[in-house]
């Protein structure tokens, strides 16, 4: 038998860190920001925001945690209180903590659905859609009367290493090996060129010396580029979340879940590719280079010096995050697409407006899908 308790306040949850981390080593492909430390960190910065974390147990052991939360957003029709992951856009994916995600997922969708309302819409925006609970969560959602609606959120790009380095590279285009042979040797002509690559060991505190002198050489780099100014206020270079990243920066340290790349020229730091990592699986969150330097591709250089020595770490994978862009076409081996799967309140004027709408552009995206088909006059 399943019985299932909601936790509420953060401090709470924070007593169950041993049953977490025993359940995150056992959840499918886990990710850095499925641990408890991330959401410590990240919690505090988004006070618009309240915890309903679902935890699943069966015959008096914790199975499966499920770390919900109510965000305040503003719609087209004012603001809403929208029922989500705690993820805030940081990753492309997100989970149950368990070993059975699919039991966990149901048991805790069930219990959102019948509990008292303090949502207008559920929309659980980072469903990798090879995880175990992609059916899942569609199938409790419509077993509880909810209308879903099911859409491809983000594209998230993959180079696999499960081949070997020579293997990939042969498997690029003939153009690709050219181009990056001309470009290591062009960059060789300005000085020795080297990977500096800080991956620490779990254990400490995270806030030794040579931790925060990694984050300020790719702090450093960021001031000089396209990120200083930046719209978005989310760079490494950016104050508004300068203290986050770096108090996340020696979490991710201290749990051995932090991977930074520095490429060097002559000695000089040119290029940065910052990341974290879990169980051999690399998410690349911020990346950039140093224009002053007058390096050309030292950026695209880094990610190449980078993924070679990843091959022979005996990594798994290494993820580009959300995007298309160029760079990531000509090095990723795969795509997957990150869902989001929505359900609205009949509660408030509101969600039935937002569902409304919802309902018409599914509509025309179906006859728009029709008439490129040549299915409909």
């Amino acid at each position: 038998m399943l019985h299932v308790r909601e936790i509420n306040q953060l401090a709470e949850l924070t007593t169950l860190r041993e049953t977490w981390n025993r359940l995150l080593q056992a959840t499918p492909r886990y990710s850095f920001f499925q641990t408890l430390e991330w959401l410590e960190a990240a919690w505090g910065h988004y006070p618009q925001q309240r915890l309903r974390a679902v935890v699943v147990e069966r015959d008096g052991e914790t199975i499966g945690i499920v770390p919900f939360c109510v965000r305040t957003e503003r719609r087209r029709v004012g603001t809403v209180e929208v029922l989500t992951y705690p993820l805030d856009d940081w990753s492309t994916f997100y989970g149950p903590i368990s070993a059975e995600p699919q039991v966990a997922i149901r048991a805790a969708l069930r219990h959102v659905m019948e509990t008292p309302r303090d949502w207008d819409l559920i929309d659980l925006r980072y469903i990798d859609q090879a995880s175990p609970e992609y059916m899942t969560i569609g199938e409790t959602l419509r077993g509880a009367g909810a209308r879903l609606f099911i859409r491809p959120r983000m594209e998230v790009r993959f180079c696999s290493m499960a081949g070997g380095w020579e293997a990939y590279v042969e498997s690029r285009s003939r153009n690709w090996r050219r181009q990056m042979r001309r470009d290591v040797e062009m960059l060789e002509k300005q000085g020795a060129v080297e990977l500096v690559r800080y991956r620490p060991a779990a254990g400490g505190t995270g806030r030794d010396a040579r931790t925060a002198e990694i984050y300020q050489i790719c702090e450093q780099i960021a001031a000089h580029s396209w990120q200083a100014d930046a719209a978005s206020q989310s760079t490494l270079s950016s104050p508004r979340v300068r203290d986050l990243l770096f108090d996340i920066h020696c979490r991710a340290a201290s749990l051995g879940m932090l991977d930074t790349n520095i490429l060097t020229v002559g000695g000089r730091p040119v290029a940065f590719n910052y990341n974290y990592v879990a169980a051999g699986r690399t998410y690349g969150l911020r990346a950039g280079f140093d224009p002053t330097a007058e390096m050309e591709h030292c950026g695209r250089i880094l990610l190449f010096k980078m993924l070679e020595d990843s091959f022979a770490r005996g990594d798994e994978e290494y993820s580009f995050g959300p995007g298309r862009q160029a760079y990531k076409d000509r090095f990723a081996t795969e795509m997957r697409h990150a869902y989001t799967f929505r359900a609205y309140s009949a509660a408030t004027l509101k969600s039935r407006l937002m569902k409304w709408r919802e309902q018409i552009a599914d509509s025309l995206y179906s006859e728009q899908e029709l008439n490129e088909a040549g299915l409909v006059d």
